[in-house]
Parts: structure tokens; sequence; C-alpha cells
């Protein structure tokens, strides 16, 4: 005889959900978002670029066991047409809301996906426009993509990383890979014996 099913829940889970401007964790979350495009994103903000956060409620880490924290998605002549957004955020809920994440990590994340929010520019390099006058935008790829266990055999080898490099010596938190390591916490002894 068999095990009884348990019967499967009819309601799906919702896998993204918009973070409304006006609500108690979007107004902390677009003022941060709005504080950093004017700061560092000068050609979203003269694009008067619309940007909406929302939560990505289902990532899962993948077969590497990385976890995706964000994603910088432009919307599509579609999307414009059925939404007043041109770039949507979406977030790891599960991240932003852990307690151990601080508000600049946080902030660090939203600046990271709007750093791939750019404009799209003509042969000219002027900023493209479509037939309704409105911006065009395109998303950036990182400035960086290779393995650390490269970096370790071969070094700083080609001019993406040289460049990384330099900027991260410059950054504020250079200093702390210049700390030596700590050394490890000595091990403690079990208070009782193991029972299995």
């Amino acid at each position: 005889m068999g095990r009884a099913r348990k019967p499967k829940s009819l309601e799906k889970r919702i896998a993204y959900q918009l973070i409304k401007r006006d609500s108690k964790v979007g107004e902390k979350m677009y003022e941060v978002l709005d504080h950093l495009v004017e700061k560092h994103h000068e050609e979203l903000d003269n694009a008067k670029a619309r940007i909406a956060l929302a939560w990505a409620r289902s990532w899962k880490p993948d077969v590497d066991g990385v976890k995706k924290l964000g994603q910088c998605k432009k919307a599509s002549d579609l999307d414009r047409e059925l939404m007043p957004y041109d770039f949507v955020i979406l977030l790891s809920q599960a991240f932003y809301e852990d307690a151990e994440v601080s508000d600049e990590q946080r902030a660090a994340l939203i600046d990271h996906e709007l750093t791939h929010a750019t404009i799209r520019l003509d042969k000219n390099d002027e900023p493209m426009v479509d037939e309704r006058g409105r911006n065009v935008f395109r998303t950036r790829k990182h400035d960086v993509e290779e393995f650390s266990e490269i970096i370790s055999r071969h070094g700083i080898w080609k001019k993406d990383l040289i460049e990384f490099a330099k900027r991260l010596k410059r950054s504020r938190q250079f200093s702390l890979l210049d700390q030596p390591p700590k050394a490890p916490a000595p091990p403690t002894k079990p208070t009782s014996p193991a029972t299995h």
C-alpha cells in the first residue's frame, strides 16, 4: 500500500513583486535609488530614466552554489507600452532582508544594478531616441569577468583586470586586502560527548 500524497496547493507562488515607491519598505529603497542616480548616474538622471524596483522571490543558488543578488532588466518596447518604466531592477528579497546585510551593501547592490543601465548612442555618439522621442536604453556588461583561480595562476593578465586592479587600489577599501589574515580561533572542547 503506497503513501497518500499531500494535495498540491492550488496557489502559485508569485516569483516577482513590484516594490511600490510609496510603500513602507519602498520609500527608503527608492530614496537610495534616487540618491545614487543623482550622484553617480548622470546619464540616467539627464534622460529621466524611469526605474522600478522589484523583489525576485524565487531565485535559488545555481549548480555552483552562486546566489544571484540582483538583475537589471531593460524594458522591451512592449513593456514600455504596458508600464511606465524603462528598467526594472530585480533584487533578491532574501539577501536584501537579511539582518546581516548592511545598508551599505544594499546600496552597493542597487548601485551595481544601476551601472548596467545606460543610454544607447547612435553612430554619432548622440543619445538615440525612438520615433516617439523617447530615449532608447541598453544594458552594459560587467567591466571584468574572470575566475579567481586564473588570477591565482596567471595574475593580472589582461587590460580589463589591470584597470580593475588600479581602481581597487585607489578605493577606500583596498586597505582590507593589506590586513594579515586573522588567526583561527582555538578549537573548543565539547562540553558533553556526542551521541549517535
